[in-house]
């Protein structure tokens, strides 16, 4: 879906729609009909994309503007759009969808429990629902926001603009999400030098053991279970879901044959991640602690991705929301279960787990085209803390900083410039001035620099590439990298280094994108620090996106499997699988037999 511009009602009727006459059209409906059948088309839209399948995409969409326009709207569709490609100009997407659930909770009339199909008219009334929302997510306000002021407020109001539309319509890959759940949460909590890390450095935390005893199921089950539900919810044709909705309805009692989990374990799981539609309707009309625009408040959806409308039959607000927990969802969930002043040993946890499955990945980039690497370094003068990684390549220099933290929902959704950048310099801006300092330590205006242990930087080097790796799916959106390189040129100011040396522009990298580059790597033997350094000659400012860029590779253009990703996926979908149903061995375990 990136780079995908929705139709909007006034491309086909002329005028701007109004939040009044959105409320008028959905208020009429049935809410929990409207919520059900919004929360099935998401997951309808999430399969669409899943096959990477142009033709798919386009079927679901056509499929949707033929059930659900009234024959008026059909015609102006068809002569203003029919000739666009519905990769590229959508009508349906999911935080569009996301808001029709959050207006029909407010707004719909019904009290019954149903998964009935919407009348005719009530259809029709949805889809011209949803060409008006796509409108109201930019007023007119907003638009001239975007239109006037200087080219950074332009870009400032821009970023607000994509937040919350790129974090949801562009999700982490499934695949991606396995691969690193596996590290974080089996490899790494396997380690014995990682394990006793993190009981040394957070107050003797035993994270799987604690996070059972909290949560009241294991972590591998609970993980286990989210792939296991992905899976279900994501595995059904468009014409399963026309011809029998119901196959969308997730029944606890009986979507696992046989379980491994017991029926509390299984409640423990379904609990924290559940509301009712009373639950979720009373928390999005009740104001939050920090102001947030409601249009891209996800923090409820996120929470609790199920929505209880029977006794043990829930549905899944947005199936990629569900998906994103194999990442951070132990992390958030652990912290959410603890009293305030006992979260500090997971948060620390979880920044050890994250810089661990950092230079995981980065071993893959290890010792192609002669790039060397080292990883937690430290000065050797006082054995304090350097960077977090240094690759040399003969004369460029790349140092590293990982940031695991993510943005307050303040700054996420409040659709404030001013708080979303404040927010943004206080937790991703202090790794900027960490980067310059340590490389004016390094490499100093004048007299001998620092020496890092066991690093032999060249005394010929000619270049420094600073790489900040960040955690939030948020840091990808564009003009980030553009802002935190600004605060980079700013803190080197503070700290000067060498004229022998060039210190170049500041690359930030989400971590989803450093997946797709080491892969490249490790495929294709693609060079990353050139790559990077190659945006750095093209792009100084750090306008561009960063995987924008990456995307005119012809690397990038070609299907990528790296046998050590691969090695990784098949043990996670294997593992998990069998940790779900009783008797089930994995094929490692059956090799063994044979």
């Amino acid at each position: 879906m990136r780079a995908a511009v929705y139709i909007t009602y006034f491309e086909l009727f002329d005028r701007h729609p109004s939040q009044d006459e959105l409320n008028g059209l959905i208020g009429g409906m049935n809410a929990t009909r409207t919520v059900v059948i919004a929360s099935r088309l998401n997951t309808m839209f999430r399969r669409s994309i899943s096959l990477k399948d142009p033709r798919q995409v386009l079927n679901f969409q056509s499929w949707f503007v033929q059930t659900f326009f009234d024959d008026e709207t059909k015609k102006r569709f068809v002569t203003r759009f029919g000739n666009e490609n519905p990769n590229q100009r959508p009508v349906l997407h999911p935080i569009q969808l996301l808001n029709i659930v959050r207006v029909a909770l407010a707004v719909g009339t019904g009290e019954e429990d149903t998964t009935a199909e919407l009348a005719v008219g009530d259809r029709h009334k949805f889809g011209t629902a949803c060409l008006m929302m796509n409108d109201l997510f930019c007023t007119v306000e907003e638009r001239q926001k975007i239109q006037t002021g200087s080219q950074d407020d332009v870009m400032k109001h821009l970023i607000l603009q994509l937040l919350a539309v790129g974090e949801v319509s562009n999700p982490t890959p499934f695949r991606n999400l396995l691969i690193r759940s596996y590290y974080l949460y089996r490899i790494a909590l396997q380690a014995p030098e990682i394990v006793a890390t993190i009981r040394k450095e957070c107050e003797g935390l035993d994270f799987e053991a604690h996070f059972e005893k909290v949560s009241g199921i294991p972590l591998q089950g609970w993980l286990s279970l989210v792939i296991g539900l992905y899976t279900f919810l994501i595995s059904h044709s468009l014409e399963e879901f026309v011809r029998s909705p119901d196959v969308y309805v997730v029944n606890r009692k009986t979507i696992l044959k046989d379980p491994a989990l017991s029926a509390a374990q299984l409640d423990s799981f379904f609990g924290p991640l559940s509301s009712s539609f009373e639950e979720l309707r009373t928390e999005l009309a009740e104001k939050t602690k920090h102001p947030v625009d409601e249009r891209f408040n996800l923090v409820p959806f996120m929470a609790k991705p199920f929505l209880t409308f029977a006794p043990e039959r829930s549905i899944c607000v947005d199936v990629a929301l569900l998906s994103e927990k194999l990442n951070h969802g132990p992390y958030f969930l652990f912290r959410s279960l603890l009293s305030e002043n006992k979260r500090g040993p997971v948060f620390k946890a979880w920044g050890i787990l994250f810089e661990s499955y950092v230079h995981w990945l980065l071993q893959g980039l290890k010792d192609r085209h002669g790039a060397l690497f080292y990883q937690d370094t430290r000065w050797d003068h006082n054995d304090n803390k350097s960077f977090d990684g240094v690759f040399i390549k003969k004369r460029l220099v790349v140092v590293m900083e990982f940031k695991s933290g993510f943005l307050t929902e303040e700054a996420r959704y409040s659709n404030n410039a001013n708080t979303f950048m404040e927010d943004v310099d206080n937790r991703i801006g202090v790794a900027c001035k960490q980067l310059a300092r340590d490389t004016a330590l390094l490499l100093p205006e004048s007299g001998a620099g620092k020496k890092l242990r066991d690093v032999p930087v060249p005394p010929n080097a000619e270049w420094i590439l600073p790489v900040l790796i960040v955690q939030d799916l948020v840091l990808r959106t564009p003009f980030i990298n553009h802002f935190l390189n600004k605060r980079f040129q700013a803190e080197r100011k503070q700290y000067p280094t060498s004229s022998k040396v060039e210190v170049l522009p500041l690359n930030v990298i989400q971590i989803s994108t450093l997946e797709s580059l080491v892969e490249m790597g490790e495929t294709f033997n693609l060079d990353v620090m050139s790559v990077l350094h190659r945006r750095c000659r093209t792009d100084p400012l750090m306008m561009q996106e960063l995987q924008s860029f990456i995307s005119d590779l012809p690397e990038a253009k070609q299907p990528r499997c790296s046998e050590r990703f691969q090695r990784v996926f098949e043990k996670s979908r294997d593992e998990m699988s069998a940790m779900l149903f009783k008797g089930q061995a994995t094929r490692a375990e059956e090799s063994d037999k044979h």
